[in-house]
């Protein structure tokens, strides 16, 4: 994926949240034109699991509320984390969905979950089927009845070794950045 060289949409950051409630300034880092959030509560630098660990999956805030600007982690956490810091969003408080076009409403946790799937466009899929699906809920629900993991059980059964679910693969899209400061 190319990246870009100048931000076809800017936006006026100057009214942008500097400081969270406690008065510690949010950080920021840069990469290449892009500003990546790097303001995040436990500091632990956790990259999610499907990527290599010194790389992570960046999409554009496009939340109109409040300008933003920066490039955020594609991960429900991550999300969430920055709505908080940078938007004043509250967690368990019912929050009307920003995002340029949407109307959706909800809690905190949905409300992450709900930019990471739809906005965000991240998708799970079965490792035994191939279904895609946009929430691992769901995914899981549908995993109950896949004929093809319900045979690779029986299988197992049948000639007595042990089975283990592999793990849904979780599919992004977006610009992939160091996940460390490289500035």
């Amino acid at each position: 994926m190319t990246m870009p060289v100048h931000d076809p949409k800017p936006v006026d950051i100057s009214s942008r949240r500097t400081h969270d409630p406690n008065g510690n300034p949010l950080r920021t880092r840069r990469f290449g034109a892009m500003e990546l959030d790097d303001t995040y509560p436990d500091a632990s630098g956790n990259i999610p699991d499907h990527h290599w660990p010194q790389l992570t999956c960046v999409r554009s805030c496009d939340w109109t509320d409040q300008p933003c600007g920066l490039f955020i982690e594609v991960d429900k956490v991550r999300i969430e984390d920055h709505l908080w810091f940078w938007h004043g969003v509250e967690a368990k408080k019912s929050t009307p969905c920003k995002f340029e076009g949407c109307s959706d409403a909800g809690t905190m946790m949905y409300l992450s979950r709900h930019i990471e799937g739809v906005h965000f466009a991240t998708s799970y899929r079965c490792p035994y089927c191939k279904k895609l699906s946009s929430r691992t809920d769901s995914l899981a629900r549908h995993q109950k009845g896949c004929k093809q993991l319900l045979a690779s059980r029986a299988h197992a059964e049948h000639w007595k070794y042990e089975f283990s679910l592999q793990a849904m693969i979780k599919s992004v899209s977006g610009y992939i950045v160091p996940a460390k400061n490289a500035t």
